[in-house]
């Protein structure tokens, strides 16, 4: 709700009920489709008036109950949104360390971005840090992503934070490739930076374990966008290892 705000976007809620996950349990008890409807319309119900007590425009609001695999029907409406926001139920314990079909299929597929908010990780408000950061390679950068993390922080108001990790394998010769890694970065800003003077740009090159360094990021930002490669089939271990812990919303794009 509150990104639609800030662009003027119209709302759409939507619950998918899945048709093909109707047995649960030990006993494969079989789970009535009606029911999972019924759940699904209250659920968006329930959403719809926590928006209007928000004071969000009713007219702007569309609430939507569709059937079938939650992943690809999120990542089909992909194609109609500017934006999708998927939220990760898991709750604790063995959960967090997996990240669920629905969000990896989203993220993977849809067309538009797609921020990832888990219940587990990040219960707390966010949007109250000023920070946008984005996590780059360096070879090469990811330049959706990172005009991803310029609008993000312009329609913020907040500054935009270049984040690069180096591994902490490297050993003595890891502070000679932050200061590389942070010399190049900065120069591929240099543009940017002269397009977009209204926006705070610095860059931040991390020595450790990228998901360690980027979950421990995560509670000092407002958003933290990673870049996931068309080339490839499914979504690597460490942007896996993020989205299951971060402790702020994470953005995802092809």
């Amino acid at each position: 709700m509150r990104a639609a705000e800030k662009v003027d976007a119209d709302l759409w809620v939507v619950n998918v009920v899945d048709q093909f996950g109707q047995m649960t349990g030990a006993w494969d008890v079989v789970i009535d489709p009606a029911i999972l409807r019924s759940a699904g319309e209250s659920a968006v119900a329930e959403a719809l008036d926590q928006v209007g007590s928000e004071g969000f425009p009713a007219d702007r609001v569309t609430g939507e109950v569709l059937v079938g695999r939650p992943g690809d029907v999120l990542a089909e409406l992909g194609a109609k949104a500017r934006l999708l926001v998927v939220g990760r139920r898991s709750l604790g314990g063995l959960e967090r360390m997996f990240v669920g079909s629905t969000s990896l299929s989203a993220a993977m597929h849809a067309s538009c971005p797609v921020i990832v908010i888990s219940a587990a990780s990040t219960p707390q408000e966010t949007g109250d840090k000023g920070v946008v950061a984005v996590a780059v390679s360096t070879r090469p950068v990811h330049e959706s992503a990172l005009e991803w993390g310029v609008r993000e922080a312009a329609v913020r108001g907040a500054r935009l934070r270049v984040v690069h990790v180096v591994a902490e394998t490297l050993g003595v010769e890891g502070a000679a490739f932050i200061a590389a890694a942070t010399a190049g970065l900065e120069e591929y800003l240099e543009p940017l930076r002269r397009r977009h003077p209204e926006i705070s740009m610095e860059v931040d090159v991390l020595l450790g374990d990228p998901v360690d360094a980027l979950v421990a990021e995560s509670r000092e930002v407002d958003l933290l966008i990673l870049g996931v490669h068309r080339r490839h089939a499914v979504l690597g271990g460490s942007i896996r290892g993020v989205m299951a812990h971060s402790h702020c919303p994470v953005g995802l794009i092809r």
